[in-house]
Protein backbone atom coordinates (compact mmCIF):
# COMPACT_ATOMS: atom_id res chain seq x y z
CA UNK A 1 0.00 0.00 0.00
CA UNK A 2 1.57 3.47 -0.72
CA UNK A 3 1.02 6.13 1.73
CA UNK A 4 -0.55 9.35 1.08
CA UNK A 5 2.50 11.19 1.37
CA UNK A 6 4.48 8.91 -0.93
CA UNK A 7 1.26 9.57 -3.36
CA UNK A 8 1.88 12.98 -3.27
CA UNK A 9 5.45 12.90 -3.38
CA UNK A 10 5.41 11.03 -6.88
CA UNK A 11 2.60 13.35 -8.04
CA UNK A 12 5.01 16.43 -6.99
CA UNK A 13 7.62 14.96 -10.23
CA UNK A 14 5.03 15.95 -12.59
CA UNK A 15 6.65 19.25 -11.94
CA UNK A 16 10.72 20.66 -12.91
CA UNK A 17 10.94 22.34 -9.28
CA UNK A 18 10.24 19.16 -7.88
CA UNK A 19 12.18 17.46 -9.97
CA UNK A 20 14.72 19.28 -9.39
CA UNK A 21 14.60 19.41 -5.39
CA UNK A 22 14.47 15.49 -5.63
CA UNK A 23 16.80 14.63 -8.10
CA UNK A 24 14.55 11.81 -9.34
CA UNK A 25 12.00 11.66 -11.99
CA UNK A 26 9.05 9.26 -13.37
CA UNK A 27 8.96 6.50 -15.97
CA UNK A 28 5.97 4.64 -16.81
CA UNK A 29 4.71 1.58 -18.72
CA UNK A 30 6.41 -1.64 -19.29
CA UNK A 31 8.12 -0.47 -22.67
CA UNK A 32 9.67 2.44 -21.01
CA UNK A 33 10.42 0.74 -17.49
CA UNK A 34 12.30 -2.57 -19.78
CA UNK A 35 14.30 0.21 -21.39
CA UNK A 36 15.26 1.86 -18.30
CA UNK A 37 16.54 -1.74 -16.87
CA UNK A 38 18.79 -1.58 -20.13
CA UNK A 39 20.16 1.63 -19.34
CA UNK A 40 22.96 2.39 -16.44
CA UNK A 41 20.09 4.79 -14.51
CA UNK A 42 19.82 4.02 -10.48
CA UNK A 43 16.18 3.74 -9.99
CA UNK A 44 14.71 4.38 -6.80
CA UNK A 45 11.38 2.76 -6.65
CA UNK A 46 9.03 0.56 -8.87
CA UNK A 47 5.59 0.32 -8.04
CA UNK A 48 3.61 -2.39 -10.14
CA UNK A 49 0.56 -4.53 -10.06
CA UNK A 50 0.81 -8.32 -8.85
CA UNK A 51 0.19 -9.62 -12.18
CA UNK A 52 3.23 -7.52 -13.82
CA UNK A 53 5.41 -8.62 -11.02
CA UNK A 54 4.86 -11.89 -11.73
CA UNK A 55 5.83 -11.48 -15.40
CA UNK A 56 8.42 -9.85 -14.79
CA UNK A 57 10.34 -10.53 -11.67
CA UNK A 58 13.33 -12.36 -13.31
CA UNK A 59 13.88 -9.04 -15.19
CA UNK A 60 13.70 -7.02 -12.06
CA UNK A 61 15.61 -9.13 -9.35
CA UNK A 62 17.40 -6.91 -6.74
CA UNK A 63 15.23 -3.98 -7.40
CA UNK A 64 13.33 -2.21 -5.03
CA UNK A 65 9.72 -3.17 -6.07
CA UNK A 66 6.62 -2.45 -4.00
CA UNK A 67 3.45 -4.18 -5.09
CA UNK A 68 0.08 -2.31 -5.41
CA UNK A 69 -3.28 -2.29 -6.93
CA UNK A 70 -4.38 -0.98 -9.95
CA UNK A 71 -6.35 1.66 -8.36
CA UNK A 72 -3.18 2.61 -6.34
CA UNK A 73 -1.00 2.94 -9.48
CA UNK A 74 -3.83 5.22 -11.07
CA UNK A 75 -3.06 8.11 -8.49
CA UNK A 76 0.57 8.30 -8.44
CA UNK A 77 0.14 7.79 -12.86
CA UNK A 78 -0.15 10.95 -15.24
CA UNK A 79 -0.90 8.08 -18.52
CA UNK A 80 -4.16 8.68 -19.54
CA UNK A 81 -4.15 5.05 -20.17
CA UNK A 82 -3.69 2.19 -17.78
CA UNK A 83 -0.35 1.38 -16.77
CA UNK A 84 0.58 -1.51 -14.73
CA UNK A 85 4.07 -0.43 -13.37
CA UNK A 86 5.67 3.16 -12.47
CA UNK A 87 8.95 3.55 -11.77
CA UNK A 88 10.78 6.25 -9.79
CA UNK A 89 14.23 7.07 -11.27
CA UNK A 90 17.56 9.21 -10.17
CA UNK A 91 19.06 11.41 -12.77
CA UNK A 92 21.73 11.61 -14.40
CA UNK A 93 24.79 13.02 -13.30
CA UNK A 94 25.31 16.72 -14.64
CA UNK A 95 28.74 17.58 -14.79
CA UNK A 96 28.76 20.68 -16.45
CA UNK A 97 31.80 19.55 -18.44
CA UNK A 98 30.50 19.41 -21.73
CA UNK A 99 32.96 20.07 -24.90
CA UNK A 100 32.38 19.75 -28.16
CA UNK A 101 34.32 17.23 -30.15
CA UNK A 102 35.16 17.95 -33.59
CA UNK A 103 35.05 14.75 -35.17
CA UNK A 104 31.39 14.15 -33.90
CA UNK A 105 27.96 14.77 -34.86
CA UNK A 106 25.23 17.28 -32.93
CA UNK A 107 22.00 17.63 -33.18
CA UNK A 108 21.63 20.99 -31.58
CA UNK A 109 17.84 22.20 -30.90
CA UNK A 110 16.76 26.03 -30.36
CA UNK A 111 13.73 26.98 -28.16
CA UNK A 112 12.17 23.05 -28.75
CA UNK A 113 9.01 23.53 -26.36
CA UNK A 114 6.89 21.09 -27.01
CA UNK A 115 7.70 17.93 -25.10
CA UNK A 116 6.95 15.16 -27.75
CA UNK A 117 8.67 16.86 -30.26
CA UNK A 118 11.24 17.00 -28.10
CA UNK A 119 11.32 13.43 -26.69
CA UNK A 120 10.82 12.41 -30.81
CA UNK A 121 13.74 14.11 -31.55
CA UNK A 122 15.70 12.07 -28.89
CA UNK A 123 14.58 8.88 -30.49
CA UNK A 124 15.83 9.87 -33.56
CA UNK A 125 18.85 10.82 -32.61
CA UNK A 126 19.54 7.43 -31.09
CA UNK A 127 18.35 5.71 -34.10
CA UNK A 128 20.94 7.41 -36.26
CA UNK A 129 23.54 7.21 -33.56
CA UNK A 130 23.56 10.91 -32.95
CA UNK A 131 24.73 10.37 -28.73
CA UNK A 132 24.82 13.83 -28.23
CA UNK A 133 21.62 16.43 -28.45
CA UNK A 134 22.23 20.15 -27.58
CA UNK A 135 19.93 22.07 -26.41
CA UNK A 136 19.08 25.57 -25.62
CA UNK A 137 18.18 26.38 -21.75
CA UNK A 138 14.66 27.33 -22.59
CA UNK A 139 14.36 23.59 -24.29
CA UNK A 140 11.45 21.66 -22.57
CA UNK A 141 13.33 19.77 -19.83
CA UNK A 142 14.58 16.09 -20.47
CA UNK A 143 12.47 14.58 -17.46
CA UNK A 144 9.33 16.07 -18.26
CA UNK A 145 7.13 12.60 -18.16
CA UNK A 146 5.53 13.51 -21.88
CA UNK A 147 9.34 13.70 -23.28
CA UNK A 148 10.26 10.17 -21.29
CA UNK A 149 7.32 8.42 -23.36
CA UNK A 150 7.92 10.19 -26.26
CA UNK A 151 11.77 9.30 -26.86
CA UNK A 152 10.54 5.26 -25.87
CA UNK A 153 13.57 4.74 -23.59
CA UNK A 154 15.93 6.48 -25.92
CA UNK A 155 16.34 9.75 -23.33
CA UNK A 156 18.09 6.90 -21.24
CA UNK A 157 21.13 6.43 -23.90
CA UNK A 158 20.99 9.74 -25.47
CA UNK A 159 22.79 12.79 -23.32
CA UNK A 160 21.18 16.28 -23.69
CA UNK A 161 23.06 18.68 -22.49
CA UNK A 162 21.80 21.77 -22.21
CA UNK A 163 23.55 24.93 -22.32
CA UNK A 164 23.72 28.89 -23.78
CA UNK A 165 23.62 28.27 -27.74
CA UNK A 166 25.76 31.67 -27.98
CA UNK A 167 28.63 30.26 -26.26
CA UNK A 168 28.54 26.61 -27.36
CA UNK A 169 28.72 27.85 -31.13
CA UNK A 170 30.72 30.42 -31.10
CA UNK A 171 33.14 28.02 -29.75
CA UNK A 172 31.90 25.26 -32.89
CA UNK A 173 33.00 28.74 -35.26
CA UNK A 174 36.20 28.92 -33.63
CA UNK A 175 37.18 25.23 -34.24
CA UNK A 176 35.82 25.71 -37.67
CA UNK A 177 33.10 23.54 -37.02
CA UNK A 178 30.34 23.09 -39.58
CA UNK A 179 27.22 24.51 -38.37
CA UNK A 180 23.96 23.48 -39.98
CA UNK A 181 20.42 24.82 -39.95
CA UNK A 182 17.50 24.54 -42.27
CA UNK A 183 16.05 27.72 -44.28
CA UNK A 184 13.79 28.28 -47.14
CA UNK A 185 17.00 29.85 -49.16
CA UNK A 186 18.69 26.64 -48.42
CA UNK A 187 21.16 24.32 -50.37
CA UNK A 188 19.19 21.53 -51.28
CA UNK A 189 20.05 18.76 -48.77
CA UNK A 190 19.48 15.56 -51.20
CA UNK A 191 22.28 17.06 -53.66
CA UNK A 192 24.43 19.06 -51.06
CA UNK A 193 27.82 17.52 -49.88
CA UNK A 194 27.22 16.66 -46.24
CA UNK A 195 30.11 16.41 -43.62
CA UNK A 196 30.36 13.72 -41.34
CA UNK A 197 31.50 16.10 -38.17
CA UNK A 198 29.10 19.29 -37.28
CA UNK A 199 26.05 20.65 -35.37
CA UNK A 200 22.72 20.41 -36.44
CA UNK A 201 20.75 23.00 -35.63
CA UNK A 202 16.30 22.39 -35.62
CA UNK A 203 14.44 25.52 -34.56
CA UNK A 204 11.08 25.97 -32.50
CA UNK A 205 8.46 25.03 -33.70
CA UNK A 206 6.43 28.27 -34.64
CA UNK A 207 9.46 30.67 -34.95
CA UNK A 208 12.02 28.53 -36.41
CA UNK A 209 15.75 29.02 -36.18
CA UNK A 210 15.90 32.72 -33.81
CA UNK A 211 17.54 35.76 -35.46
CA UNK A 212 20.73 35.63 -32.49
CA UNK A 213 21.23 31.76 -33.14
CA UNK A 214 21.42 32.21 -37.19
CA UNK A 215 24.30 34.15 -37.26
CA UNK A 216 26.43 31.41 -36.30
CA UNK A 217 25.11 29.22 -38.77
CA UNK A 218 27.78 27.99 -41.56
CA UNK A 219 25.80 25.69 -43.66
CA UNK A 220 22.23 26.87 -44.96
CA UNK A 221 20.24 23.37 -45.88
CA UNK A 222 16.81 23.22 -47.20
CA UNK A 223 14.41 20.20 -47.77
CA UNK A 224 13.11 20.75 -51.07
CA UNK A 225 9.10 20.12 -51.32
CA UNK A 226 7.73 17.78 -53.77
CA UNK A 227 3.94 19.91 -54.09
CA UNK A 228 3.25 22.69 -55.87
CA UNK A 229 3.21 26.09 -54.10
CA UNK A 230 -0.39 26.31 -53.47
CA UNK A 231 -0.83 22.54 -52.30
CA UNK A 232 2.29 22.96 -50.09
CA UNK A 233 2.13 22.90 -46.20
CA UNK A 234 3.66 25.99 -44.70
CA UNK A 235 6.71 24.13 -43.02
CA UNK A 236 7.39 20.87 -41.40
CA UNK A 237 6.96 19.57 -38.02
CA UNK A 238 10.23 20.00 -36.05
CA UNK A 239 10.65 16.04 -35.68
CA UNK A 240 9.77 14.79 -38.72
CA UNK A 241 11.71 17.47 -40.43
CA UNK A 242 14.92 16.07 -37.95
CA UNK A 243 14.27 12.76 -38.76
CA UNK A 244 14.41 13.58 -43.18
CA UNK A 245 17.71 15.55 -41.94
CA UNK A 246 19.67 12.89 -39.80
CA UNK A 247 18.76 10.29 -42.55
CA UNK A 248 20.35 12.31 -44.91
CA UNK A 249 23.54 12.76 -42.79
CA UNK A 250 23.29 9.09 -42.17
CA UNK A 251 23.15 8.21 -45.60
CA UNK A 252 25.63 9.55 -46.89
CA UNK A 253 28.22 8.29 -43.63
CA UNK A 254 26.86 4.86 -45.16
Amino acid sequence: MISKNRIKQINSLQQKKFRAESGTFVAEGHKVVDELLRSNLKIKEIFATKDWIETHAKKFAGENIQEVTKDEIKKISAMQTAVDVVAEVYMKDDSKNFKLNETQLYLCLDSVRDPGNFGTIIRIANWFGINTIIASDDCVDLYNNKVIQASMGSAFRVDVEYCKLEKILSEANSMKIPVYGTFLSGDNIYTDKLSQNGIIIMGNEGHGILPETEKFITRKILIPCGSTPENAPESLNVSTATAVVCSEFFRRKL
